[in-house]
């Protein structure tokens, strides 16, 4: 594992958003504008790097450098996270797991 940190799920008008960004997902090999996929689970969310995923990282730009972006919004989320659950983000190499924070 190359990290942790915790998120909160979010309500929105749509559904519930969990946002990652920053260090953690490049050095997790998330960079922007590579290819993931979403494997929904029970109890977990994993991202996955894979060359035919059906997902991209977002490219942002804060002073002048790239910064990667996940933004996971659906009705999937919620039914793992409602709005308000702490959750627990690990980063491993090429792959992302959240879990309900414990």
């Amino acid at each position: 594992m190359i990290a942790t940190s915790t998120t909160t799920a979010k309500a929105t008008a749509r559904a519930v958003r969990l946002w990652i960004e920053g260090a953690k997902l490049n050095a997790a090999g998330f960079t922007p504008d590579t290819a993931y996929n979403v494997m929904v689970r029970d109890t977990t969310i994993t991202l996955l790097v894979s060359d035919m995923g059906e997902r991209r990282v977002t490219k942002a730009t804060r002073n002048g450098k790239a910064r990667p972006i996940i933004d996971l919004h659906s009705k999937e989320v919620a039914e793992i996270f409602p709005a308000g659950t702490k959750v627990r983000v690990e980063y491993h190499p090429n792959k992302i797991i959240f879990t309900e924070e414990s």
